[in-house]
């Protein structure tokens, strides 16, 4: 039986009355929704509904959205986005299927885009399947506002011939490509470079496209081995020709991200497991597109300053390269030092790794500048102070020797940071930081007439009082702390004598564990494998071993893993990990 066939039996029938009734919608005017960002541009009300929803829908329990619609086109590319990590095209399926059942509105947009996002991965059997289904045979006309063309036409002013170029490919929808920014950078370096690679191929008497078809026929009949001539041939003929000019844009997407500094590439190989077909589209294409790429990077313009923080947001070590510049080029200028940090935490104030730019800030200056180290410091105390989990990372042995030569320094600037932590008043404590290094001088109170007695009946002392009064303003001399035993700040910050798990009571974490989701927590849920690896060995166990225990431990609660593989990261999908946290 088709569940969407609905029999006419005289009895009236309305999938609404499937449908859960929530009086508290949040109204949401409707607009064109093309991708899952579009829920950036949501009030902070309307995303906590969006979650609420999404979790219900996710357990069969489906809402009626009032004609509030743009939530139920929201979570038709959200749960496009989660396929590219599960991979499991019988779950996207079904889903979308109970997605149009209950909300008809996007009934012709669930059919189309899985037959999308199924050719992106290679599947056009499934395609062809789907097609036969739903009897969909479409000439793709009708959908050319969800390609790139017709999305930037408008923006960069585009001719028709680069409007038809960027139609063949679909909006990449990943978070990079979705900062405004960066898409346009993206897609007039793309433009750019077709442009210069087809002036290359016309001195050789040749063409992209011409290129492009002799590699599609390759690809047709080793690949699919389908009959040249036939149906199949000729259908798959454009549809490989769009996945190479869309692997062309992965790798100038690529470029544009290693310009800006984000670390996360897209992945550009291809699903074809002929050597013979990867090296003829090596030769054909891929040498003359790195060449010119090289040649014009120069083309790319730098990030602006909402770019900037936009991407610091999601590169959580993205300010590494900054700093690295700042501390390079640092000669005396502590004060601009000090300013360029600030400026720089300020660029990165959504970044949960905030607080590591001034502790980084910190050590660097302290050989340079005692009280700029410290300024810095209470910079980090008050970042820590603010984030999810308070770390308080000392300062190194070796910046805590240079920085404090007495044990009377080290207990002022405790006192500074106690004080700090309780009354959070960060300008009082910054002002107080060059008492610190103050000369301290004894003060002694002289009673003037005693001194006389005592000069008229002990005229012997006097030589003796006068050498007293002599040393009156010389500072005394301070025991040295010993060199050798470490400086430790005691940093307790208020109402946190106990410490409580971020975590849901009833998963039973280890510290370890706990330690590693804090981790993911920072990186914006994505870690990647090499750093992963590191940390795995920091704490004596291998990486595979750590997240098959966390795994296994959430598998109960979650009935799927938590921590999956994403190219060279590690990643944990969003709902899951709000449903491990203490509620």
């Amino acid at each position: 039986m088709d569940d969407s066939i609905i029999d006419v039996t005289g009895e009236s029938y309305s999938l609404s009355n499937n449908l859960s009734r929530n009086s508290s919608v949040p109204y949401w005017g409707h607009q064109n929704v093309y991708s899952y960002s579009e829920i950036n541009s949501a009030s902070s009300q309307q995303r906590v509904f969006y979650k609420t929803y999404k979790f219900n829908f996710l357990n069969s329990i489906y809402t009626n959205l009032d004609g509030n619609n743009n939530y139920a086109f929201i979570l038709l590319f959200d749960l496009l986005n989660e396929y590219d990590n599960h991979k499991n095209t019988i779950r996207l399926e079904k889903q979308l299927k109970e997605l149009r059942a209950y909300h008809p509105k996007t009934k012709s947009y669930c059919v189309s885009n899985l037959v999308k996002k199924l050719l992106e991965h290679g599947l056009h059997k499934d395609v062809e399947r789907i097609r036969k289904e739903e009897n969909y045979y479409d000439d793709y006309a009708g959908y050319d506002y969800l390609k790139l063309g017709a999305q930037f036409r408008a923006k960069l002013d585009l001719s028709d011939q680069d409007v038809a170029l960027l139609n063949k490919l679909w909006n990449p929808e990943n978070n990079f490509f979705s900062i405004e920014f960066c898409g346009l950078e993206v897609v007039k370096f793309y433009l750019y470079v077709i442009k210069k690679i087809e002036e290359k191929y016309e001195k050789e008497s040749s063409s992209l496209s011409a290129e492009l078809n002799k590699l599609a026929d390759s690809i047709a009949y080793k690949h699919y081995n389908y009959r040249k001539g036939s149906s199949n041939y000729k259908y798959s003929i454009e549809t490989i020709v769009n996945e190479l000019h869309s692997n062309i844009f992965k790798y100038c997407e690529n470029a544009v991200r290693e310009n800006f500094g984000h670390k996360r590439k897209l992945n550009v190989d291809l699903q074809y497991t002929s050597d013979e077909i990867i090296e003829e589209y090596n030769n054909r294409v891929i040498l003359k597109l790195k060449k010119i790429m090289q040649i014009y990077l120069p083309t790319i313009n730098e990030p602006d300053q909402k770019a900037d923080f936009e991407l610091n947001t999601q590169n959580t070590t993205r300010w590494k390269i900054k700093f690295d510049q700042l501390s390079i080029q640092y000669k005396t200028d502590s004060k601009t030092f000090i300013q360029e940090i600030i400026t720089l935490g300020n660029q990165n104030k959504n970044n949960p790794s905030v607080e590591n730019i001034f502790y980084e800030g910190s050590k660097f200056i302290a050989s340079y500048d005692k009280e700029a180290a410290l300024t810095l410091y209470i910079y980090y105390i008050y970042y820590d102070l603010n984030s999810v989990k308070f770390d308080n990372k000392q300062l190194n042995t070796t910046a805590q020797k240079s920085l404090f030569k007495t044990s009377e320094q080290l207990n002022d600037f405790q006192r500074i940071i106690n004080e700090f932590v309780q009354d959070k008043n960060l300008e009082k404590a910054l002002k107080s930081i060059p008492g610190v290094y103050a000369a301290k001088r004894k003060k002694i109170q002289l009673d003037r007439n005693a001194i006389q007695e005592v000069h008229n009946k002990h005229s012997g002392t006097v030589e003796l009082l006068n050498e007293y009064l002599r040393d009156e303003d010389e500072i005394p001399e301070v025991q040295t702390p010993d060199v050798n035993n470490e400086i430790v700040l005691q940093i307790i910050p208020q109402l946190q004598e106990t410490k409580t798990s971020s975590f849901e009571e009833s998963i039973n974490f280890t510290k370890i564990q706990e330690e590693i989701l804090d981790l993911f927590s920072k990186a914006n849920l994505s870690v990647l494998q090499a750093d992963f690896e590191i940390v795995a060995r920091s704490k004596g166990m291998f990486k595979n071993q750590l997240i098959e225990s966390i795994n296994e431990i959430c598998y109960e609660t979650l009935d799927d893993v938590l921590i999956e593989e994403d190219e060279e990261f590690y990643i944990i999908n969003e709902t899951y990990f709000n449903r491990i946290l203490a509620k």
